[in-house]
């Protein structure tokens, strides 16, 4: 027995000792850039439950790394449940998360980051960057129709499209001959070779696109080559290549720098590949866009001066060579990555970044240089970016449609290329406000009317005239509580409020009500409602003066003579209500002439109680009701006049339809106590 127990105690040190050795085998492959072949090693450790929690966190690092998310997110997520889980395990696992479109958990999980990691605020920052997916982003409309293009996507990755002669260029990195020797030990697919395509129909590259072929045998090489850009006349390129082995050292292995080279081309073919002048064996440049006049080029590098990770630089032509490199420094470059810079032909840098506000790993921005300086780069949302990698998006010519590129579920391989063209906005249709305006009596339309439309809030006044419905309208663009006045020559004007209070947008908004204009004729004779005296008295008490008011305008605004007439009831004598009546009719004229009328216009007459407008006669019993309804203040037309010409007078039709003015030019209070 003892034997047994100590047999089984040397082999599961023996166990132990052997996980532990590829553990490091697998360390040695990841410094080597060989993920796909640590992935292997590493898989078979993590069963091993003594050396499963050192084996998860590599693993999941070696997923990331490939950019594949959803393996990466299924095993940083038991890496993190394990004892003792580093924080930059949470971190990645939010990364994860949120690049699978978990922005709840992503958010948790930055926050958790945050608290095991207080100097570093990157934890806090995506969190508040998924609050903005969960949260303003939703409301926002899509600018673009996005679709997966046909016959340039393999199963493995399709990316960095260029345009160029009429068709399409683009790199891929599909091995026709798996199992030769020509894998590549980071992804485990082939090396990246530049392809070129030409839409079915021409100029149509939102249709079908013909099957993929190789760009030039003499461009590319045996490994990466892409992608590329071109000049405006097609005759230059300049392309991103690495070479195996022939770079700095960094634990004593070898890393892959990517560097830019060029070729001109003489009378159709390209002539000898030359390498570019910022290539160095201490940093990388790549991801080279040439702006439309050829001037300026924009790469990509990690060289000493930058901001981040990656950043945007840019240098300008100087006759035959090159300027000086130059960072485009903020707000463009951020502490994260920046990559694939594209120039669009009217100015418009498009770029992409995993360090600004996004849906999670690289999204695609915008940007232009105004005065010298960039604009804060704005996200192009979805459907161009998503919650996976977006990225080299090119616009082509006529910048309405063109083609990014993307690892988002549902496609063919790891990266795929997406078409997208602009979605043109629906017509928007105007915002309006309407009513009629009619003659009181008859019901009629009134056609030719001044309406003058009010908004209290900015003190503007817009002029409208009725068509032949009667019909007056507006646009507007915001809710307010507007009045609406209605003039028309010999007619007595009406208002109303015109409250906004939902404003229905692209829909016509109804008045609440039609404005009724009473027309003046002579001899009419028209109710002031509402004037009332103390008892046996005649003093004009205040809550009478607002109908008065309302006379007043009625003779401001039009040319007519009129007689105010008082009645009362038919309770006491006739000598007594004549003289009674008199004395307020008076009153009454005595206000209007002091609110500014000329008194040769009014005159005031006294009807006692010889106009009663019911039976309650002397001697017949009525209610206080109908009393009060004989003591009445009326105003009949005796003439009207021929305006004379003034121009400090007040006339409608020296305004015309749209005009806008200024209330504080119209007369005082004229839109007065509209109901």
């Amino acid at each position: 027995m003892k034997r047994y127990i100590h047999f089984l105690t040397i082999g599961i040190l023996l166990s132990v000792l052997m996980s532990c050795q590829s553990i490091y085998k697998a360390q040695k492959q990841m410094d080597k850039y060989n993920y796909a072949s640590a992935v292997e090693i590493l898989k078979k450790v993590s069963a091993n439950e003594k050396t499963r929690n050192d084996a998860l966190p590599l693993l999941a690092d070696c997923y990331r790394l490939q950019h594949d998310i959803v393996n990466a997110k299924e095993t940083y997520a038991q890496a993190v449940a394990a004892p003792g889980a580093k924080p930059e395990s949470f971190y990645y696992f939010a990364q994860a998360l949120q690049s699978t479109g978990n922005y709840e958990d992503a958010k948790e999980m930055y926050l958790k980051y945050s608290q095991m990691n207080p100097s570093d605020h990157k934890g806090k920052q995506y969190a508040a960057y998924c609050d903005s997916v969960l949260g303003p982003w939703k409301a926002i409309k899509p600018g673009y129709e996005v679709k997966l293009a046909n016959n340039l996507n393999t199963n493995q990755s399709d990316f960095g499209p260029a345009f160029y002669e009429g068709g399409l260029v683009f790199a891929s990195d599909f091995n026709s001959n798996p199992g030769e020797g020509k894998e590549y030990g980071w992804t485990g697919h082939g090396y990246l070779n530049i392809m070129k395509s030409k839409p079915a129909s021409a100029g149509d590259f939102w249709g079908n696109m013909e099957e993929a072929s190789e760009f030039s045998s003499k461009i590319n090489q045996a490994y990466h080559d892409g992608p590329a850009t071109f000049s405006s006349d097609g005759n230059s390129i300049y392309f991103t290549r690495s070479f195996f082995g022939k770079a700095k050292r960094e634990g004593n292995y070898k890393t892959n720098l990517l560097k830019i080279y060029y070729a001109t081309k003489t009378q159709g073919e390209w002539g000898e590949i030359q390498p570019f002048f910022l290539n160095s064996k201490d940093y990388s440049v790549g991801h080279p866009s040439l702006s439309a006049d050829g001037q300026t080029l924009y790469f990509v590098s990690d060289m000493p001066g930058g901001q981040g990770e990656t950043d945007i630089w840019m240098c300008k032509r100087k006759g035959a060579d090159w300027g000086p490199a130059k960072n485009l420094g903020k707000p463009v470059n951020t502490k994260g990555k920046e990559m694939f810079p594209s120039m669009r032909s009217d100015g418009v840098l498009f770029f992409s970044s995993d360090g600004h506000p996004g849906y999670g790993s690289l999204d695609i921005f915008e940007t232009k240089d105004e005065n010298g300086k960039w604009t804060t780069p704005e996200n192009l949302h979805r459907p161009i970016n998503s919650s996976f990698d977006d990225f080299a998006v090119a616009f082509a010519p006529g910048n309405k449609n063109g083609f990014f590129s993307s690892n988002r579920p549902n496609g063919v391989g790891s990266d795929d290329i997406y078409a997208f063209r602009v979605v043109e906005p629906a017509p928007v249709l105007p915002t309006l406000i309407a009513g009629f305006v009619k003659d009181k009596t008859t019901l009629q339309p009134l056609a030719g009317a001044s309406v003058f439309l009010y908004n209290p809030f900015t003190g503007k006044v817009k002029v409208l005239k009725t068509d032949a419905d009667g019909m007056y309208k507006s646009v507007i663009d915001k809710q307010a509580d507007y009045v609406v006045k209605a003039l028309m020559p010999n007619f007595i004007a009406d208002c109303s409020p015109f409250p906004i209070t939902l404003l229905k947008e692209g829909n016509t908004n109804m008045a609440p009500r039609d404005l009724l204009l009473d027309k003046l004729t002579v001899n009419k004779t028209f109710s002031i409602e509402n004037i009332y005296y103390d008892f046996d008295k005649y003093k004009i008490r205040d809550d009478a003066k607002p109908e008065l008011d309302k006379l007043v305008r009625i003779m401001n605004e039009n040319p007519v003579n009129v007689e105010l007439g008082s009645h009362t009831d038919s309770r006491g004598s006739f000598a007594y209500n004549d003289k009674l009546s008199q004395n307020r009719a008076e009153s009454a004229v005595k206000y209007i002439v002091n609110s500014g009328i000329d008194k040769t216009r009014i005159a005031a007459k006294g009807y006692g109680e010889r106009n009663l407008i019911n039976k309650c006669f002397d001697g017949i019993k009525c209610s206080s009701a109908e009393h009060q309804a004989n003591r009445r203040t009326e105003f009949k037309i005796t003439s009207i006049t021929i305006p004379v010409t003034n121009p400090d007078q007040f006339d409608p039709s020296n305004y015309i339809d749209g005009q806008e003015l200024d209330s504080k030019t119209l007369p005082l209070d004229f839109f007065g106590k509209c109901k």
